[in-house]
């Protein structure tokens, strides 16, 4: 997988997770996995389509994420992980791939993407037409994210034209 694919979603996880969340993130060691990707508690999965297709599979646990979606909607979350919690973690994946997909733009890559669909529960995998995953945990003073990223180039028979 190319660098100028996952640059965009280093920079976009930082910037988001920053201004959305007030929290500093680090990157920790790169690394590929296979699918099925093995989930954690709280899975974000997100689809792109156009010039890059893939998958893109957020993975963190009930707790970072209640964390993060009370820190998102200003302590307004309950302590259980409801659909109010769920939807700011679904939206948070959202912020996180459209920042990348518009630095990906200003690349000459235009993709769309699919709504965020939520896979919650312990010993969660999720398979997919990938074959391999580019794995990029980040740290947090909260707990851990893993985006796990798996995109190639469409063929060009395949793009659609607008």
């Amino acid at each position: 997988m190319k660098a100028v694919y996952i640059n965009p979603f280093l920079n976009a996880a930082y910037n988001v997770i920053k201004d959305v969340a007030g929290l500093e993130a680090r990157k920790g060691e790169l690394r590929l996995e296979s699918s099925p990707i093995k989930g954690n508690e709280v899975n974000v999965v997100i689809g792109v389509t156009g010039d890059l297709t893939g998958q893109i599979i957020f993975c963190l646990t009930e707790e970072t994420a209640l964390v993060l979606a009370s820190k998102m909607l200003f302590a307004l979350a309950t302590d259980t992980f409801d659909e109010l919690a769920k939807s700011a973690i679904g939206e948070l994946g959202n912020m996180i791939i459209g920042n990348a997909v518009t630095e990906l733009a200003g690349k000459g890559y235009i993709c769309d993407l699919t709504p965020p669909a939520l896979f919650i529960g312990r010993n969660v995998t999720v398979s997919t037409a990938a074959a391999q995953f580019l794995v990029i945990p980040f740290e947090m003073d909260i707990g851990k994210l893993d985006i796990n990223v798996a995109l190639q180039e469409s063929a060009p028979e395949d793009r659609e034209e607008f």
